[in-house]
Formats: structure tokens, C-alpha cells, sequence
């Protein structure tokens, strides 16, 4: 048992009223608010999670870009979700938005890669933060060839076992 645990025990058996009586037991004041502050302290791991978390999205981030500039549909395929399908909204996809496992995604991704090159991609830097559950990404892909525009595409991620992977890709309109 961890001592924060241990520790709200401890206070809830010491503030338990019993028939209008506190057990407070021998414990003094200061006893109770030393108790009450090991509970409710902010602890230094609690910083780290959040601190990992960062770092897990950035380097997933890091990696979908690199998957775009070398036009690594494989590669990209690893930042996919594996919990079910992904949604896809790009206007150069036929029957867009629709929805796509993985692999099926790993070939779309691999024709519009041999179509035309990838001139940029980037993620817009949105200040960082904690990152909640879901994670909004926006970027900027600009493809070479002719009637290959620059794209706004939305990027939908969420936490999987310690990871962050794309749920959904959406070109704006």
C-alpha cells in the first residue's frame, strides 16, 4: 500500500464519527493537519507522468512527420491506431470521408505518396501544454506536382497504452 493511501486511511479512520463521537484517539491537531497535508500535497510524480507525456506525443509527432517528408507510407502505418478503424477526409480520396483499417490506409497513403512527392510537411506549433486524452495536430502538407496543393490537414490522436496514435486525418475544405 502506498503511503498516500496509507495516509488517507489513517485520516479517515481519525475524522470517522461514531455515534456523534470523533475517534480522534490521542492524535493532536497538528497530527490531523500533517495527515490531511500528506494527503492532499502535490507530489513529484504526479509531475512526471504528465512531463512523459509530452515527450511521447512530440516524438509521435516527430515521426508522422518524418513518415510525410519521406513519403514513408509504412512507416506511417506504425502511427496508427490498431484499437479499429481511422477516418479519413482528404477530397483527393475517392469515397472520402470514410473510415479504414491500418493497412488499407498504408496503401491509400503509399498511391497518394507515388502521385505526387512531398514538398513540406509540418506541424503547426500550438505552444505545447499538457496534453489531455485527445490530442488536436494541425499541419501543413504541400505535395509537388501539378493540381497537388498545400493542405490543412487536422490530425486526431489519443493515448494507447502509453503511446499516442492517429484515430482520424481531416483536410480542411
Amino acid at each position: 500500500m502506498g503511503v498516500p493511501l496509507r495516509a488517507a486511511l489513517l485520516l479517515q479512520e481519525a475524522l470517522t464519527v461514531r455515534k456523534g463521537n470523533t475517534i480522534i484517539a490521542g492524535m493532536t491537531t497538528g497530527g490531523c493537519a500533517l495527515l490531511l497535508a500528506l494527503v492532499l500535497a502535490p507530489r513529484g510524480a504526479a509531475a512526471a507522468p504528465a512531463s512523459s507525456r509530452q515527450e511521447a506525443l512530440a516524438a509521435r509527432l516527430h515521426r508522422i512527420e518524418s513518415a510525410f517528408r519521406d513519403d514513408d507510407a509504412g512507416a506511417l502505418r506504425a502511427s496508427f491506431t490498431a484499437r479499429g478503424k481511422l477516418r479519413l477526409d482528404l477530397p483527393e480520396v475517392p469515397g472520402c470521408p470514410a473510415s479504414y483499417g491500418a493497412g488499407q490506409l498504408q496503401v491509400i497513403f503509399g498511391q497518394l505518396f507515388a502521385d505526387a512527392r512531398t514538398r513540406s510537411f509540418a506541424f503547426a506549433d500550438d505552444g505545447g501544454g499538457n496534453p489531455e486524452d485527445t490530442v488536436f495536430a494541425r499541419a501543413r502538407w504541400a505535395r509537388a506536382g501539378p493540381g497537388a496543393p498545400s493542405q490543412a490537414l487536422t490530425f486526431t490522436l489519443r493515448e494507447e497504452d502509453g503511446d499516442w496514435r492517429i484515430h482520424e486525418i481531416v483536410a480542411a475544405r
